[in-house]
Order: structure tokens, then C-alpha cells, then sequence
């Protein structure tokens, strides 16, 4: 974990104001000698362009009776204390189109922002590398539109804000609020050149902040009025605001998509968790773009904070909040790249963070920084964009363990049944089972070879299916039983299967983070090994699966592969996603009957063995590419008996 100190963030924020001050005197100097303040602002026509209409933007009030230049101070309450602050002061001028301007602000303060005529006309940015093409992350906020640039009678200005420092909780208590927001005012008048809490409402737009961020888009046909305000300062926090505006003609400076999960979580073991982007593209493999995507280093960033840490709450919206307040994205701790790994086979990022805690609950945003290409002024898209945040809780047992990116199954990635104390890292435990699904995968092969697959279509065993088909789903299967998804064994979840419970817990001190002492586990097995144990509430009613309790049965006391998980990993006790029943349905489908394939029926194994797919987005069952929330996957063969009837049809068809 990486967090930047706030005082140093303060100094650099005074040094920056300071040089910017300076070059905006020489500025005035030099070109706008009548741009300082707002009450020596000339007409709206003094400075256009040769090429620019001389009227006024047509949805801007010509309302030019303008009131007196009066709410100048105003009082505030602070601590129970009455102040006189200054809450309209001079206007600063935007250094021009996508030149962000960066301040610190005072509670109960007011920033006029100037964007002038001359950045409103000027020529529009020249288009620089980015992404490979656009990302569908289903957002339709205003922060994800590009508008048709405009060369008539007005031009689309798009105004944004983000919160880079917010006033800190110096509390007795645990922080149970967080800091007010910032509040963006744009005036809609050619009148109102002072915006703010003190101006006319009817000559403005009020946006308050979401999570330290506020955007806006207007047309207009000369200078643009702007204005930041600061809240009073509620009790128990304690100093000052720093934050970013932009005006751009190109579209927004900085992005925020609240509304927009494109993050997802694959899994979790006690001191990592993986996460991976939504498709990024979906273009086919032999498509440019798709290389495009593909070759990319790492476009996306992530950040991750535990839920209870408050210091970013209120900026979970804001890029430079991220960067400022707190940060652990670090290559020690994260690593990423690119991968076609799960749902439609599509390039997405993966991210693998580690130097987590076990058994606690944090938040990620996915982030990315500039236009993931090029940053900072005269950038479009240069002050970077964040992401919906997903959360996520971190395993509590020590003895289930991510694995991800094999040789041979190299569409698992999840968490399987470990012991640090014999395969202490990822590699290791990784080559242990990818090599015994290999081996079992060769006699497989060895046998599919017998069958007469490049033949008519009349000879074929299935005129709906080939031994490609039948390979493919073999090995989706193999490599989902060789390898169980792992959950811990304090889980409640109800698809949930126990495993091994007859072997004794492990308790490794090569996984001291977040590890679950053996007396605990122990308890809970012993607890448990003498209730009644029912999962297969259709069997016959004279059968013996109504009179039977954990420590009775195999299922409960043994792992799926007793050779390597129990005598070789031996983990301990665990819970298994099991395996979904699609994934047997379609290896029978798909395959010659002369391989022998069959799966367990409803009320004698088949719910012992297999899962359920779920509709709500949780991982009710284990597949290849399990992503939750993003279970939009369809099953890969189904129980679906238009499809039984269909291969059924087919079949009478061939053999007539």
C-alpha cells in the first residue's frame, strides 16, 4: 500500500498555484489586459474571432440588467462561530481548451473560472493515439458522450470537475460521514459573470458533486463563467479542498462512469484477488482491432482500498482523488495484461492484487490514466476517467488458492483446494494439477483417435456433432472436475459441497495472513460430521440418502480426486463450487457413445456431483471463465430438451 501524505500534496499544490499566477499575470499583460476581473469584463463581442458569429449563444438569456456587484462577503458558521470570508474573489482564466486549472479552496470560498473567447473559437485538438477503439461499458451519462463538433452559429464547451483533496476527519469517533461536496456553477447568461450560491439561480446551473466529480455541457458563442464553491466546514473535519476544472471544445478533460460496472470479480483467496475488465471489443481474432487490443501493454489501471478505510470516500468518483489520497496499484502489488480467458473469448484486462488481508471487504475502481495513451494539458481525455467501484471480501481459510493463466486448462482461473505448506506459491500448486489434467487429457486423445472423425457425413457418429466438439467438451469438463473451485469452509453459501472432512485442518505458518487457526476449523468440522446430511431431496423415498450425516458418506469425507487433493495437496476440509451439470450433459451430447460417457441422474449422484447455473450473477456453479456478476455466459450444453429433441430428430434423420 502506497499513500501519499496530504501536507506534501498541499505544498505542491501552492508552488503549482503560485507559477500559474505568474503566468497568467504575464499573460494579462501581454493579451487581455481586461480578462483579471470579473467586473472589468468588456462585451461579449470583444474578442471574436474573424471567422465567428457576432450573436449570442441561442440558449443563453439575453438578460443584460445585470445587479449590482454586490455579495462580495457573506457570513459563514464555522464550529459554532460567525466569519465574514470573501466568497466571489478574482477570476482566473482557463489556459485554454483541455488546460486543466488546479486550486485549493477554503471552506465557504467561491473560484470564478474564466474560459474566454479566444479558447471557445480556436482550432479543435488534433486526435492522439488512445484506445484501439471504443469500449461499450453500457454508461449513458453525459460523461460518456462525444458531440458533434460544431463550425456554425455556437460551440459545444464541456466543463468538468474533480475533487483531488478533500478536508480530513480529525474525530474522536470512528468517521461515520464524509466530507461535503463541492458544488460547480456554470452561468447561462451573458449577465451572470460572477456564478456561485449568491448569483440568481435562473442565471445558472448548480451541480453538486457526486463522489468528488461534475460535468457539464452548454453551447455558446463567446466567454463561458464558471465558478467553484466550498461548503461550510461541518464539525469534526479539518482542512481544505484542492481540486481540477477543465473546459474543453473536444469533450470532457476528466471522465467518471458512477453508473457503469466494466470491473468484475473472478475470485479471492486470503491475500489476493483477480479482476478482470468486461469484454473490451468484439471484433474476431483475424480483425485488426482485435491485435490491437491484444498487443497493449496494460490500458487500464485499478485502484483498491478496504471499505472501512473512509479517506476516499467522497472521491471514488475523482481520477486525481485516487492518485492523491490513496493508492495501491504499485507494480509490487499489482500485476496486469491482457487476456481472451472467458466470456465470448474477447481481449479483456486481468488484474492479480496482491498484499491483501485475508477475511475483509474492499472496493476496486478501474481507472484509466489520460486517455490511457498521452495525459495531462492539451490532452483530450487527459485528466483520466474512474469506473463503477466493485466490491469484493477477501477468503478467510488459508487452504483455497487463486490459480490462473495454465499451460493446458487455461481458461481456469479461481481458487482450488492448496496447502502453503507444500506448494507455497503459484507456480507450484499450478503445475501440480495443470500437469495431471494434461496426462489424463492424453488418454483421452489416445481413444477419440479411434474414432472415424474425418469421414461422410452419413458415417459420422452425429450429424449435429464432430470430434472437435467432443474434445472441446471433454477437456471444459476435465479441467473443471481435475481442479474444484475452492470456498471456505465457514461458508453458509447453500450450493455449497464440503470436502474432506476427514482430514485433519491444516494449519500452515507459510500463510500467516488472514490463515485460520486449526482449533477453529477443527470445531467447526466436529460440529458438523454428525448433522443430518440430505442432497438429494428426489431420491426414492426407501433410499438410504435420508438417513445419512456428513461423517457417514464419501462425498463429505473425501475430495472428487482423492490421488492429488487428498494425498498429494491434502488441504484439509473445504468447500467446493461444484462443477455445472451442463458441463456432463454436453460431453455426452458431444461425444461417439463408444467412449462410454454418462452422467448421474437426478436423485441418485447428480446433485451431489454437479450444480445449478444461476441468473442472478453469483457463482452458483463452477465453469470455465466465471466471472461474477458477469454470468451472461450461455451454458455450454444445457439441460434444454429442444435441444435433446432436436440431436434426437437428427439422428432418426441420418439413420433413415
Amino acid at each position: 500500500m502506497h499513500i501519499l501524505k496530504l501536507s506534501g500534496l498541499q505544498c505542491r499544490f501552492t508552488v503549482s498555484l503560485a507559477a500559474y499566477t505568474m503566468a497568467l499575470c504575464i499573460y494579462c499583460l501581454l493579451w487581455t489586459p481586461h480578462s483579471a476581473y470579473a467586473a472589468e469584463i468588456e462585451g461579449p463581442d470583444s474578442a471574436l474571432p474573424a471567422h465567428a458569429p457576432h450573436n449570442h449563444a441561442p440558449d443563453l438569456e439575453d438578460d443584460l440588467d445585470d445587479p449590482e456587484d454586490v455579495y462580495k462577503y457573506t457570513q459563514i458558521e464555522e464550529n459554532g462561530e460567525q466569519h465574514t470570508k470573501r466568497v466571489v474573489g478574482d477570476v482566473v482564466t482557463l489556459g485554454g481548451s483541455n488546460v486543466p486549472g488546479l486550486l485549493n479552496i477554503e471552506a465557504g470560498n467561491t473560484t470564478v473560472w474564466h474560459f474566454n473567447n479566444a479558447s471557445l473559437w480556436a482550432p479543435y485538438a488534433n486526435a492522439t493515439p488512445g484506445l484501439p477503439s471504443s469500449i461499450d461499458d453500457g454508461d449513458t451519462g453525459d460523461s460518456g458522450t462525444i458531440y458533434k463538433r460544431q463550425e456554425a452559429s455556437n460551440r459545444l464547451v464541456y466543463i468538468s470537475v474533480t475533487t483531488c483533496l478533500q478536508p480530513e476527519w480529525n474525530g474522536t469517533t470512528n468517521q461515520t460521514i464524509v466530507p461535503p461536496q463541492l458544488t460547480l456553477y456554470v452561468s447561462n447568461s451573458t449577465s451572470n459573470k460572477e456564478p456561485g450560491p449568491s448569483a440568481p439561480a435562473e442565471r445558472q446551473v448548480a451541480i453538486t458533486l457526486n463522489e468528488g466529480f461534475a460535468n457539464y455541457s452548454m453551447n455558446a458563442t463567446t466567454d463561458v463563467y464558471m465558478a467553484v464553491h466550498a461548503p461550510a466546514m461541518p464539525n469534526n473535519f479539518t482542512g481544505i479542498w484542492n481540486y481540477e476544472i477543465a473546459a474543453s471544445i473536444d469533450n470532457y478533460y476528466h471522465g467518471a462512469h458512477p453508473a457503469s460496472p466494466f470491473l468484475y470479480l473472478v475470485d479471492t483467496d486470503t491475500h489476493a484477488a483477480l479482476l478482470v475488465t468486461n469484454n473490451l471489443t468484439e471484433a474476431n481474432p483475424d480483425d485488426l482491432v482485435y491485435q490491437q487490443w491484444m498487443n497493449l501493454t496494460s490500458p487500464f489501471t485499478v485502484f483498491v482500498q478496504p471499505t472501512i478505510d473512509k479517506r476516499l470516500d467522497g472521491m471514488r468518483n475523482s481520477y486525481c482523488g485516487m492518485t492523491h489520497a490513496s493508492i495501491n496499484n504499485a507494480s509490487s502489488s499489482v500485476q496486469s495484461g491482457m487476456i481472451t480467458r472467458g466470456l465470448g473469448h474477447k481481449p479483456k484486462e486481468q488484474f492479480y492484487i496482491q498484499e491483501l488481508n485475508g477475511s475483509t471487504s474492499y472496493f476496486g475502481v478501474l481507472a484509466m490514466e489520460g486517455n490511457s495513451t498521452q495525459i495531462g494539458p492539451g490532452v483530450v481525455g487527459g485528466g483520466g476517467q474512474v469506473w463503477q467501484p466493485v466490491n469484493f471480501k477477501t477468503k478467510a481459510d488459508n487452504n483455497c488458492a487463486l490459480v490462473f493463466n495454465l499451460t493446458f486448462c487455461h481458461d481456469v482461473a479461481y481458487a482450488v483446494p492448496s496447502n502453503p505448506d507444500r506448494y507455497p506459491d503459484q507456480p507450484s500448486l499450478s503445475a501440480v494439477y495443470d500437469s495431471y489434467a494434461a496426462g489424463l487429457y492424453e488418454n483421452f486423445a489416445k481413444s477419440l483417435d479411434q474414432i472415424p472423425c474425418n469421414t461422410t457425413l452419413s458415417a459420422q457418429y452425429s450429424p449435429a456433432k464432430n470430434c472437435d466438439d467432443c474434445a472441446d467438451a471433454y477437456k471444459q469438463w476435465l479441467c473443471a472436475v481435475t481442479m474444484p473451485r475452492c470456498e471456505d469452509f465457514s461458508s453458509s453459501l447453500p450450493w455449497l459441497q464440503p470436502r474432506n472432512m476427514g482430514q485433519s485442518p491444516i494449519n500452515s505458518s507459510a500463510s500467516s495472513i488472514g490463515s485460520m487457526p486449526h482449533s477453529d476449523m477443527l470445531m467447526q468440522v466436529q460440529d458438523q460430521l454428525n448433522q443430518q446430511y440430505v442432497p438429494m431431496t428426489s431420491a426414492p423415498s426407501d433410499s438410504k440418502a435420508f438417513n445419512q450425516t456428513y461423517g457417514s458418506v464419501r462425498a463429505a469425507n473425501s475430495s472428487r480426486n482423492p490421488s492429488i487433493i487428498v494425498d498429494k495437496i491434502a488441504p484439509g476440509p473445504y468447500k467446493e463450487v461444484k462443477p455445472c451439470e451442463d458441463l456432463c450433459f454436453s460431453l455426452v451430447r458431444s461425444c461417439p457413445a463408444a467412449l462410454g460417457f454418462g452422467c448421474p441422474d437426478p436423485g441418485r449422484g447428480l446433485e451431489v456431483d454437479y450444480g445449478q447455473r444461476s441468473d442472478d450473477g453469483q457463482v452458483t456453479c463452477s465453469y470455465l471463465g466465471a466471472v461474477y456478476y458477469l454470468n451472461a455466459a450461455p451454458a455450454v450444453g444445457g439441460k434444454s430438451s429442444l435441444a435433446v429433441f432436436i440431436a434426437v430428430v437428427l439422428s432418426l434423420w441420418v439413420l433413415a
